[in-house]
C-alpha cells in the first residue's frame, strides 16, 4: 500500500548519488554546498578551457612545429596537465579545507558538531573529503587529457602510477595539513596563508635541505619519484640528452638504511606516517578541544622516527659522497675544482643537522608543555578522583622528563651523524674529539629545558620575548659586527655565541679541531663556545629547580599539605580543602 502525500508539501528528495554513497552527514553536506550548479559549471567550465590549452598547445607545436612522431608529440602535454592537477589539488584543495574548517569555528558548527554522535575519526574524514570536493572533481575533469596522452604515447603503467599514486598521496597530506592549519589557527586568512606558505616552502626552500644532509624532507613532495619517472615520459627524440642531463644531476636512491627501496613506495610511506600524525592531532581535538595536539608519548615516538629517517636516508650516501655538496656542483657542471668534500662543508652540515633537531625539539616542547591553567584543571581532577599526583603522561603533566629524553636522543642521532661523516675515508686527517656526544646531549638539553622551563612556568609571550631578545637579536647583531673588520670577528662571534641558533655550528667547530680557517677566529668559537654553554647549562639547572619548586607550591595550594593527600590517597580520611580552592566546576 503506498503512502499518502499531504497536499501542499512536497515529496522528500532522494539523496543524490554523489552523497549518497556514504552515510556521512559532514561530508553528505559539503558535497551539497559546494556542488551547487551554479557555481560547479563555472569552475568545471574554467578547468576544462585551462586544460584544453594545456593539452593543444605542445602537442600541436610537437606535432607542426617539432616534426615529432605521433606517439612522441602525445607524450608533450603530460608535464602540463600534471602541473595544472597539483596546482588544483595543493594549493585550491588546501586553501579551501584550512579556510573551510576555520569558517566552521567562526560560525559556531564546530561546536554543533561536538555534540553530535559521530565519532572523532569520522568527523574529520568528512571534513578532509568534503571540503575539497569540488577541487577533486575539477581534478577528475582533467584526467581524460591525461589518459588520451598516456595511451596515445605509448607510457606504460609502470610509469604514471607511482606518480600518480604519489600525487594523491600528497594532496591527502596536503589536505590534512590545511585541515590541521584551519583547526588550530583561528583566522581564516592566517590559516589559509599558513597551509599554503608550507606547500611553497616544501617545493622551493626545504627540499634544498636535502643538499646538505637532510635528505628525507625531499620526499615529502612529488619530485623524487618524478625525477625517477622523467626519462619514460618525455618523447623519444629528446631521451638522449635528457639522459644526459640526468647523469649530471645528483638524483641518489632512497637507500634507506642501505634497503635500495623504490622512490614512490619510500614516499608514501614517508606522507603515510606523517598523514597518520595529522590524523592524530585532529582526533585528539575533536575528542577534546582543549586538548594538546600530540600527546608526550607520541611526540616522543615522533621525534625518535624522525631522527631515524634523517639518518636512514643521509648515512648510505656519505660513501659514495652524493649527500656533500660539492660532489653534487661537480656532478651537475663537471667542475673539477671543489670535487672532494671540504672540511668546512663537513661542520656546516654537522651545525645544520643539530640545528634542525633543536628546532624539531623545540616545536614539540611548545605541543606537549601545558600552560599554567592546564596544570591547575589537572590538580584539581586529580584532587575530585582521589589521585596521588598527576599522571605522566596526562596534558597537565610536566613536559620535563620527556623534554630531557628527546634531548637524549637527538644528541646520539647527531652524534652517529657527526661520526659517519668525519670518520668516512673523505676526512681521514680529521678526527671528532672524544667528548662529542655528551657535548651535543649537552647543547640540546640546555637549550631544550630552557625553552621548557620558560614556557611552563611564564608562559608563550615570555617565552616569545626570549627567544627574540636571546635567539634572534644577537645573531644579526654580531652578522653586522663581523662585516666591520677583521678585528670585529672576535668580539662578533662571542655576540653570536649568546644564540642557541648558533650552538650547533659552534659546537661541531669545536668539536673538530682544523687548522683551515683562521687563526683567530678558530681559536674564538671553541673558548666562546665553552663559556656560552656553561651559561645556558647553569641556566637551565637553575630555571629546572625554580620550576620544581613553583610545582610544589601550586600542587600544595590546590591539594593540600603532601603527606595528608598521600594519606588520603590510602584510603584514610580525606582532607578537607580550603576553602578559596574548592572546586568551581
Amino acid at each position: 500500500m503506498s503512502q499518502s502525500v499531504s497536499p501542499g508539501i512536497p515529496e522528500a528528495s532522494s539523496p543524490g548519488i554523489l552523497h549518497g554513497w556514504w552515510p556521512n552527514p559532514i561530508f553528505r553536506r559539503y558535497v551539497r554546498s559546494r556542488l551547487r550548479p551554479q557555481a560547479l559549471v563555472v569552475w568545471l567550465l574554467l578547468t576544462l578551457v585551462v586544460a584544453s590549452f594545456l593539452f593543444f598547445m605542445p602537442r600541436t607545436l610537437a606535432l607542426y612545429q617539432g616534426r615529432m612522431p605521433i606517439a612522441d608529440a602525445e607524450r608533450m602535454p603530460i608535464f602540463f596537465i600534471m602541473g595544472l592537477q597539483a596546482v588544483i589539488l595543493f594549493i585550491f584543495g588546501t586553501g579551501n579545507v584550512a579556510a573551510g574548517v576555520t569558517a566552521e569555528a567562526d560560525e559556531g558548527t564546530l561546536d554543533y558538531q561536538r555534540l553530535s554522535p559521530l565519532t572523532p575519526l569520522r568527523k574529520v574524514m568528512g571534513y578532509l573529503l568534503g571540503l575539497p570536493i569540488r577541487e577533486w572533481l575539477m581534478f577528475a575533469v582533467t584526467l581524460p587529457f591525461t589518459a588520451w596522452a598516456l595511451w596515445r604515447g605509448e607510457i606504460v603503467a609502470s610509469t604514471w602510477m607511482p606518480v600518480y599514486a604519489v600525487l594523491i598521496s600528497s594532496a591527502v597530506l596536503y589536505h590534512l595539513t590545511g585541515l590541521v592549519a584551519g583547526t588550530v589557527v583561528k583566522n581564516r586568512r592566517w590559516a589559509f596563508l599558513v597551509s599554503i606558505i608550507v606547500i611553497i616552502l616544501l617545493y622551493t626552500v626545504i627540499p634544498q635541505a636535502a643538499k646538505f644532509g637532510l635528505v628525507y624532507f625531499k620526499y615529502l613532495t612529488l619530485w623524487p619519484v618524478l625525477d625517477e619517472h622523467m626519462l619514460e615520459f618525455l618523447p623519444r627524440t629528446i631521451r638522449g640528452p635528457a639522459h644526459l642531463a640526468s647523469l649530471l644531476t645528483d638524483k641518489p636512491d632512497a637507500r634507506f638504511f642501505g634497503l635500495n627501496l623504490p622512490e614512490a613506495v619510500f614516499t608514501i610511506f614517508s606522507q603515510a606516517v606523517l598523514s597518520l600524525t595529522f590524523i592524530m592531532i585532529l582526533w585528539r581535538r575533536w575528542r577534546k578541544a582543549e586538548a594538546h595536539m600530540l600527546g608526550k608519548v607520541w611526540a616522543l615516538g615522533l621525534f625518535a622516527w624522525m631522527q631515524l629517517l634523517l639518518l636512514g636516508n643521509a648515512l648510505p650516501l656519505i660513501g659514495s659522497g652524493d649527500l656533500f655538496p660539492a660532489r653534487q656542483i661537480a656532478r651537475r657542471y663537471g667542475a673539477q675544482m671543489m670535487a672532494e668534500p671540504q672540511i668546512g662543508e663537513a661542520l656546516a652540515m654537522i651545525g645544520l643537522y643539530g640545528l634542525v633537531t633543536m628546532v624539531l625539539l623545540i616545536v614539540l616542547i611548545l605541543i606537549i608543555t601545558p600552560a599554567v591553567d592546564d596544570q591547575v584543571r589537572g590538580l584539581r581532577r586529580a584532587r575530585k578522583l582521589g589521585w596521588k599526583r598527576v599522571p605522566w603522561i596526562s596534558d597537565a603533566a610536566s613536559s620535563l622528563g620527556f623534554t630531557a629524553a628527546m634531548a637524549l636522543l637527538g644528541g646520539i642521532g647527531w652524534t652517529v651523524f657527526a661520526q659517519q661523516i668525519i670518520g668516512s675515508d673523505w676526512f681521514r686527517g680529521h678526527q671528532l674529539a672524544a667528548w662529542t656526544g655528551p657535548v651535543f646531549v649537552m647543547v640540546l638539553l640546555g637549550a631544550g629545558l630552557c625553552c621548557q622551563t620558560v614556557l611552563e612556568a611564564r608562559g608563550g609571550r615570555t617565552l616569545f620575548l626570549v627567544c627574540i631578545f636571546l635567539g634572534v637579536v644577537p645573531v644579526l647583531t654580531g652578522g653586522v659586527l663581523g662585516m666591520v673588520s677583521k678585528a670585529s670577528l672576535t668580539p662578533a662571534a662571542w655576540l653570536m655565541g649568546i644564540s642557541p641558533v648558533s650552538a650547533p655550528f659552534y659546537a661541531a667547530a669545536t668539536m673538530v679541531p682544523t687548522t683551515g680557517f683562521d687563526d683567530t677566529f678558530s681559536l674564538t668559537i671553541p673558548t666562546a663556545f665553552r663559556f656560552w654553554q656553561g651559561i645556558t647549562v647553569l641556566s637551565a639547572v637553575w630555571l629546572v629547580v625554580l620550576l620544581r619548586q613553583q610545582h610544589r607550591a601550586r600542587r600544595e595550594s590546590v591539594l593540600g599539605p603532601v603527606d595528608l593527600f598521600t594519606k588520603c590517597a590510602s584510603g584514610t580520611s580525606a582532607p578537607v580543602p580550603p576553602s578559596g580552592l574548592k572546586d568551581r566546576g
